[in-house]
C-alpha cells in the first residue's frame, strides 16, 4: 500500500507539470455511510478544510464525448423482480463491505433509482467513462435522483484510493457540476483488513481535490485542471455516466474498480462502513435478527471489476466478470431522457 501512495503522490506531482501545457490533472476519492429514511435529498458533503480553489469560475477547455473502445463490463444483483418482500437473499455482506440495500429505512420502501444490475467501461484517447446502468429512475420524480460514484483500487490490494461522486438529480447534458473527486492519501481506508476492526481511526477519503470545475490546490493536488471529471445521465436507459480523464489513473496500467449508488448523504471519511458503522446500528437488509435497514440504507455499492488485465479470481473484493453487451448510453453514446 506505501508504494502504491508513494507512486499516487509522484503521479500527482507529474500532473502538476502536465497541467501547464493543457492536460489533465489530480485526484481523489470517497464514500460514505446511509441515513435514515426521513434525510431530505441526497447531498455531497462540504469541502474538507484543504486550500481554497483559485477561482470560483474556471472556463472549461475539454468535454468528455463517449467511448469507443471496451475497458470492463460486469452484472450486479437486482431487486427489480423481488422487492415486495422488502429483503434481500445474496448480495449483502457486511462483512466484507459489500452492500445491496436499495430500500429506504424502516419500512424497506424499494429505490429503483439506487439499485445498481450492470457496470461497463470504455475508453478514447483522452477519457475513461464509467456507466452505471440502474433499474430505473425515482418513482416520484422520475429523475436519477441519487448520489453515485466510482472507486479505484489503484494497486489491486482491496483497499481504494480514488474516488468520483455526482450529486443527482444527473440531467442528460454532460457536467462538471455537483461533480466532486476524493482521495485517501494516507492509505487508512479499510483499516487492519476488509473485516470490520474493532477500533478504527482513520479518516476515510480525506482529501478532496477537485468538485465543481475547481481544482483545490494543495501539495497533493500540484495544479488545476477544470474538466477532470463530469457526469451526464439518460432517464430513458437508466444509466449515469463518469467520463474521467485519462491523466488521474495514467501511472496505473491495471486496477480494480466499482460503482456506488445511494439515496442519501454521504460522508468520504466514513468508509469504509463496516468499519464506521457496527452492524445493529447499520441494519440488514436480510431478514433476522438486524432486519430492518436502519442507518445504513438506500445504498448499493457492487464487487471490484478489473481493468486492462484478465482477472484470476483470487483478487481483494473482486467479482467473476462475464461477458455481456456494453451498456449504451442513450444509445451509440449519445445522451437520451
Amino acid at each position: 500500500m506505501h508504494n502504491a501512495r508513494v507512486r499516487f503522490l509522484l503521479s500527482l506531482g507529474m500532473i502538476a507539470i502536465l497541467a501547464t501545457s493543457g492536460c489533465g490533472l489530480p485526484i481523489p476519492g470517497a464514500g460514505g455511510g446511509g441515513a435514515p429514511a426521513n434525510e431530505p435529498a441526497a447531498t455531497l458533503p462540504p469541502a474538507q478544510p484543504t486550500s481554497p480553489p483559485t477561482s470560483t469560475a474556471i472556463p472549461h477547455l475539454a468535454t468528455p464525448g463517449s467511448g469507443a473502445e471496451a475497458v470492463a463490463n460486469a452484472h450486479d444483483n437486482e431487486e427489480s423482480t423481488s422487492f415486495e418482500n422488502k429483503n434481500v437473499t445474496v448480495g449483502d455482506e457486511f462483512r466484507i463491505n459489500r452492500f445491496e440495500r436499495p430500500f429506504t429505512a424502516d419500512t424497506m420502501d424499494y429505490l429503483p433509482q439506487i439499485d445498481i444490475v450492470g457496470m461497463s467501461m470504455t475508453q478514447d484517447d483522452t477519457w475513461y467513462y464509467v456507466q452505471i446502468k440502474l433499474v430505473g429512475t425515482d418513482p416520484v420524480t422520475n429523475d436519477l435522483s441519487g448520489i453515485y460514484g466510482v472507486e479505484f483500487d489503484l494497486n489491486k490490494d482491496g483497499k481504494t484510493e480514488v474516488l468520483a461522486l455526482a450529486q443527482g438529480p444527473i440531467g442528460p447534458d454532460w457536467t462538471a457540476n455537483g461533480v466532486a473527486l476524493y482521495a485517501d492519501l494516507n492509505g487508512d481506508i479499510g483499516g487492519a483488513s476488509s473485516r470490520p476492526d474493532d477500533i478504527y481511526s482513520g479518516d476515510g477519503y480525506e482529501t478532496k481535490v477537485y468538485e465543481g470545475g475547481v481544482t483545490y490546490v494543495t501539495a497533493q493536488a500540484g495544479g488545476e485542471d477544470p474538466d477532470l471529471v463530469w457526469v451526464r445521465g439518460s432517464t430513458s436507459t437508466h444509466v449515469v455516466e463518469f467520463g474521467m480523464k485519462k491523466s488521474v489513473l495514467k501511472d496505473y496500467p491495471e486496477w480494480m474498480w466499482n460503482p456506488l449508488a445511494s439515496a442519501y448523504p454521504l460522508d468520504p471519511r466514513k468508509f469504509y462502513f463496516n468499519d464506521t458503522y457496527t452492524l445493529e446500528d447499520a441494519g440488514s437488509p436480510q431478514k433476522g435478527d438486524n432486519y430492518p435497514l436502519k442507518e445504513l440504507a438506500g445504498f448499493d455499492n457492487t464487487c471490484r471489476v478489473p481493468a486492462n488485465f484478465e482477472a484470476k479470481g483470487d483478487e481483494p473484493m473482486g467479482c467473476a466478470v462475464k461477458q455481456q453487451k456494453d451498456i449504451e448510453f442513450g444509445g451509440g453514446g449519445g445522451a437520451s431522457s
